[in-house]
């Protein structure tokens, strides 16, 4: 009998443990640089909308990404159950920016709004500020990776970045 009752205990076990849907917000963006890999429709399929079929603009822009501190952002913040608030700040091509941040860990909704004492000289580098400057809409990832997903016009894109090194 005692067995019996050992047994329903341990099967209950796993039901009463549950999961939790929550992203854990701090392993995901605090205490690391993310950079820009690239901007890409929601499938992950590539966008070269900006460049209006100019290769070598494209080509600039990508090369401008790739360097340094270009299109990198840091997020400060402090987390209250399941959201976090605070502070962002970064660099898109030519300029830099700050501003603030808010994120929730259960619906993945994702706002930011970020301002800099100039604009961008270079395309990506404004899609990258426009894309965090109110059009951001939610966000998915890791401590690895993170997805910012954002409105442009009717299309939903994605801005990719990576813990730069």
């Amino acid at each position: 009998m005692k067995t019996k009752h050992l047994l329903f205990l341990l099967l209950l076990f796993p039901l009463l443990s549950g999961c939790n849907n929550t992203d854990d917000l701090s392993s995901i963006f605090l205490g690391k640089t993310w950079k820009l890999t690239d901007i890409l429709e929601k499938d992950l399929s590539s966008s070269s909308d900006y460049w209006n079929g100019n290769q070598s603009a494209e080509s600039t822009s990508r090369e401008l990404v790739k360097q340094g501190d270009n299109c990198t952002i840091t997020f400060n913040g402090t987390i209250a159950g399941n959201t976090i608030n605070g502070k962002i700040s970064g660099r898109a091509t030519s300029t830099t920016f700050s501003g603030t941040w808010r994120a929730d860990g259960e619906s993945r909704t994702f706002s930011a709004s970020a301002t800099s004492p100039s604009v961008d000289s270079d395309v990506l580098g404004r899609a990258f500020l426009d894309a965090l400057n109110n059009n951001a809409t939610s966000y998915s990832g890791d401590e690895n990776n993170l997805y910012i997903y954002f409105k442009e016009g009717q299309k939903t894109k994605c801005l990719l970045f990576h813990v730069q090194k």
